[in-house]
Order: C-alpha cells, then structure tokens, then sequence
C-alpha cells in the first residue's frame, strides 16, 4: 500500500436488493465535475432532480458515468447499456454515495452542507 492509499477511503459499499456494490471516489482529473455539480446542487437551496437544468443534467450524467465507468470497469467494457441503465434505476443511491464518497476531508462547514445535501436528496 502507498502511503498515499492508506489515507483513502476504498470507497463506498451500498446495498441494493442483499447485494453490495462497490462505489470508488473520482480523482483530482474528476474534481471539477464534481464541484461544478455540487455547486449546480446547493445553488438555491434545493436540489430536485425533476428539475434540472440542461447544464445540471449533462453534469449530473457525466459525473455519474464516469463514477460507474471506474467502480466497474469490467462491466463498462462488457455491457454499457446495462450498467447505464443500472445507473438511471438506481441513481440517487448512487450519486448519494457519490456524494459521500468525494466530500472533501477535514472541513467540517463543507461536511455540513453535504450532509444537508444528502437529506435533501436522499430516500424520502
């Protein structure tokens, strides 16, 4: 393990239907549309998803392929239709870890506004 690995987490583990699936952080190369979106996300206080915007959208959907792309990349290659269509089904279990799993570490103000985030957006 590098000595940088060992400060990361793996990732985050959800459970859809007794099955645990494995969702890996983005990178540095993916920060951007990750805080673009969080930005997008908080911008009002709300966050719908029946709502969008185009901009959002295009966001939302690439930031969440790409996370799909990574946690399962044999997938990705074999069947990408499948895994999108996973990912429309189960998309906000999925972008709630996204969230989760990419905050950044040791700012507790931007812990907060996740976690309000995630209120927002979780199961209701």
């Amino acid at each position: 393990m590098s000595r940088f690995k060992k400060h990361l987490g793996e990732g985050k583990t959800i459970t859809i239907d007794e099955e645990e699936f494995l969702i890996k952080p983005l990178t540095t190369d993916e920060a951007p549309l990750f805080f673009r979106l969080m930005r997008l996300a908080n911008k009002d206080g709300s966050f719908d998803i029946m709502n969008m915007d185009e901009k959002t959208e295009d966001t939302f959907k690439t930031m969440l392929n790409m996370t799909l792309q990574k946690s399962f990349p044999t997938e990705w290659d074999e069947d990408q239709d499948e895994l999108k269509a996973f990912g429309l089904k189960y998309m906000m279990k999925l972008f709630e870890a996204i969230v989760e799993v990419n905050q950044p570490a040791g700012n507790d103000e931007q812990k907060e506004k996740v976690a309000m985030l995630k209120e927002r957006i979780g199961p209701k």
